[in-house]
């Protein structure tokens, strides 16, 4: 005969089954705090490592838009229209803030003028130029063309203050705006093949290029100043161009792409009407030099907008002739963008 062992009464198991006891729970919170310590530093991580990113976006985003800009502008340089006809190279290098139409009507013959580097803005560039505005040692670029668009319809729809070119294949003439008055013969006067109507009129486009210390102007300001971009100014590749205001010509000043620091441009001077640039190319033309310019180096430091933590930048960066820049031993990451552009209309007409 068998004898089972006597059973535990039910509310004696429940009771003992009831509740954590304190090591456990405090093994259970050691490991809710672990895991937690560990997801975070995970989510850190990954808004560091995007932070960085876009960054980097930005800033390589930033220096192939100031290149595309640069790249755009140079290639359009020299184009005059319907004119195809030789330019007088003046016997000085133009004003680039000279706005009266003997001076722009001259300065046609240099699609491109340059500055290497100037530890000052040089006269007389600088009366629309300040030194404020401008990275002491980073290259000024001028550049001259007409309106790659559509040209007027007529000539009462030009602007006042507004130069604007009228061009046949064999002439051209240089005005500010529409005519004076209706009584003034026009100073529009070419006509095309019939005889009787009249000649395209195209708007005349002068730019400066430079790299300024700053994008947006501290309130109150018409320079850069400490101020700047919220007390952190931000070097910016700008551009003056000459425009009307009021109806009378002026030069007005656009940002164009921040987080650009350095800007140095190399050219390539055909010496023998072939249209193609002769090596090695050089920094700084001469005045009979500037009007065979061929071909642009630009070199572009684009830095990132804003210092990423513990990284301390130890790199020398190529600026084509003018040598290296850097190191510069701050938390700054920074890329170089080189490319060498063609002037497609000078080279075309000898070619």
């Amino acid at each position: 005969m068998t004898t089972s062992a006597p059973s535990r009464p039910l509310s004696s198991i429940r009771r003992r089954q009831a509740g954590l006891s304190l090591v456990e729970l405090m093994v259970a919170i050691a490991i809710g705090l672990f895991l937690l310590a560990g997801i975070t530093v995970l989510i850190s991580q990954q808004s560091s490592a995007r932070a960085e990113l876009n960054k980097s976006s930005r800033q390589i985003e930033s220096g192939r838009y100031a290149f595309t800009l640069l790249q755009d502008e140079i290639e359009h340089a020299g184009y005059y229209g319907l004119y195809g006809s030789a330019l007088t190279v003046p016997t000085a290098l133009p004003n680039p803030c000279a706005t009266d139409k003997d001076s722009l009507d001259k300065a046609l013959a240099m699609p491109l003028q340059g500055y290497d580097a100037p530890a000052a803005v040089p006269a007389p560039l600088s009366a629309c130029l300040s030194d404020s505005d401008h990275v002491p040692g980073t290259d000024i670029l001028v550049t001259r063309h007409l309106y790659t668009g559509d040209a007027l319809a007529t000539v009462a729809t030009a602007v006042a203050g507004q130069a604007y070119v009228q061009t046949t294949p064999s002439s051209k003439i240089t005005g500010l705006g529409p005519d004076p008055t209706p009584a003034t013969p026009s100073v529009y006067t070419l006509v095309q093949k019939n005889g009787t109507t009249p000649a395209s009129l195209w708007r005349y486009v002068q730019s400066i290029y430079f790299i300024s210390p700053c994008n947006k102007f501290a309130a109150g300001a018409t320079t850069c100043t400490a101020g700047a971009d919220n007390g952190k100014p931000v070097p910016t590749l700008k551009r003056l161009e000459m425009t009307s205001a009021g109806g009378v010509p002026a030069f007005v000043m656009t940002p164009l792409v921040d987080g650009i620091q350095d800007m140095q441009l190399d050219y390539g001077v055909d010496g023998i009407g072939a249209g193609s640039p002769a090596a090695p190319f050089i920094t700084a033309p001469v005045l009979a030099d500037w009007p065979n310019v061929m071909a642009v180096q630009v070199s572009l430091l684009a830095r990132n907008p804003e210092v990423s933590a513990g990284y301390s930048d130890k790199k020398a960066y190529s600026m084509g002739i003018a040598g290296s820049a850097g190191p510069f031993s701050d938390g700054y990451k920074r890329h170089v963008y080189t490319g060498t552009v063609r002037l497609i209309n000078p080279s075309s007409r000898r070619e």
